[in-house]
């Protein structure tokens, strides 16, 4: 009997090899963690939605490669294989850090104004700024305003409030911009400003203290300098 040429006996054992890895390696379960916007079979369809990631060593080698998909809705996420059919996907999604009220839509953002979720219901827990100024929107992209001054402003106080910690649950703009802080039953006069870094940094202990005691009043910010005195007026 001839010997076999080598260049059907190659092809014909990496083709051997292929079809092993494709019958022992292929998915039949995905799962998911840290998912709060989709649910778990739609990022499994978006993160493992082609013909290499229907197996555990073809998605490997897509995902290290550099051929990972792309989610506009997280900061990052990461892929593991804890056994022969399985991968799991963990989320790290982008986080909500507060929303814009425009004509009855909210408008809900990231601490780099991209917008995560748009609703005409209000979620829970979630501080507002309200404005008449015109604002539209694209998902997973930044948030535009007619007043890109005020756009700004917005983005300073949203970013201070959450440097800080914060709780607040409305500002609310007159027709001039001055802003004007809620936090439980506080009112805060804070003016209209490039920058609020010096009265959010000052005022963010005084409203701890001041939810703590229960306390109510208005304070107004319109004036502070560093190191200034804060003032409640008590109703």
């Amino acid at each position: 009997m001839k010997n076999v040429p080598w260049r059907i006996v190659v092809p014909a054992t990496a083709v051997g090899i292929l079809l092993l890895i494709i019958l022992l390696f292929q998915v039949t379960t995905v799962t998911v963690e840290g998912n709060t916007f989709f649910s778990e079979e739609v990022v499994a369809s978006e993160v493992c939605g082609s013909f290499l990631d229907k197996n555990v060593i073809g998605s490997w080698l897509k995902n290290h490669l550099g051929f990972s998909a792309k989610l506009p809705y997280v900061r990052e996420y990461e892929i593991t294989y804890p056994g022969m059919h399985q991968i799991h996907i963990k989320l790290y999604e982008k986080k909500i850090i507060a929303g814009i009220v425009y004509m009855n839509q909210y408008i809900y953002f990231d601490k780099d104004g991209m917008v995560l979720r748009s609703t005409s219901e209000e979620l829970p827990d979630i501080p507002l700024f309200e404005t008449k100024t015109m604002t539209t929107f694209t998902i997973y992209e930044e948030v535009k305003m007619e007043d890109e001054e005020l756009l700004g402003q917005i983005m300073n106080l949203a970013n201070l409030f959450q440097h800080y910690g914060v709780d607040w649950s409305r500002v609310v703009f007159d027709n001039n911009n001055a802003a004007y802080l809620y936090a439980g039953e506080i009112q805060v006069k804070l003016g209209k400003k490039d920058s609020y870094d010096e009265q959010i940094s000052a005022l963010s202990s005084v409203l701890a203290k001041a939810r703590e005691e229960q306390l109510s009043g208005e304070i107004d910010m319109t004036n502070y300098h560093l190191k200034g005195d804060i003032i409640l007026k008590k109703k």
